[in-house]
């Protein structure tokens, strides 16, 4: 007699959880990428509001995505926070792991801008082009560069097409915020900007070369840059 096997129901939440799921994996969603609002997602889905919460809830407690209060809910890195805590604890306690993180910086974003120039989409340049739009207009406000700076270099790495790289990058560029972004002056804003400018050309213009070249010039100025903050903090 044929063994046949009962049907399991599969609820609706399941479903959606597997669909983000498997769009996060893929890179199609990078993390600090915000999804689309409840009513989008409703609608993309033909689902209800409570099967989509329900979804977003495990997702959240599984660690695809982090859910805020009155903000959109936004792509989880998928490394885990206890691989980044010890070195944030390390980093209170000896201020000189600051240039180690530097190093690590210099390997992970010289690759970015490498494979970025290479793999980068339209949509890649385009959002690249917009973030130097963003830094113009904050320095015509004199504001920190801090955000939009970080934000360019996680968007390099969302270029690369690489989700490991991508996922890892925006894990540990908090400490890099945290540590290296301190050291930056608002007087330096224009050369910060200028040094942007020509890692994203060299990115739009295909030449992986010259991007990396151009990343590493930047990172030896960030470099400068540090030890001049500790030497006018150690005074």
């Amino acid at each position: 007699m044929t063994n046949f096997q009962p049907i399991k129901q599969v609820k609706v939440s399941s479903l959606i959880v597997d669909q983000i799921k498997a769009h996060i994996i893929k890179g199609d969603l990078n993390p600090g990428d915000p999804l689309p609002s409840e009513r989008e997602l409703m609608k993309f889905f033909g689902v209800s509001r409570s099967s989509l919460r329900e979804a977003l809830k495990i997702l959240d407690t599984i660690g695809f995505v982090e859910i805020s209060q009155r903000k959109r809910t936004r792509v989880k890195s998928l490394v885990p926070g206890s691989f980044i805590e010890p070195i944030r604890r390390l980093l209170k306690e000896d201020i000189n792991t600051v240039l180690e993180v530097h190093d690590v910086r210099m390997c992970l974003e010289s690759w970015n801008a490498y494979y970025a120039a290479q793999r980068s989409t339209k949509d890649d340049i385009k959002r690249l082009g917009l973030n130097i739009e963003s830094m113009e207009k904050v320095i015509t406000k004199k504001k920190s560069l801090i955000e939009d700076d970080a934000a360019f270099h996680l968007l390099i790495s969302g270029a690369t097409h690489n989700k490991i790289q991508t996922h890892l990058m925006f894990s540990i560029y908090a400490l890099i915020q945290s540590t290296v972004g301190i050291c930056y002056e608002t007087s330096e804003s224009i050369e910060i900007l200028e040094e942007h400018k020509e890692i994203y050309r060299a990115i739009k213009d295909k030449n992986p070369a010259l991007a990396r070249e151009k990343m590493n010039i930047h990172l030896d100025n960030v470099l400068s840059r540090i030890h001049k903050f500790f030497e006018k903090k150690s005074k």
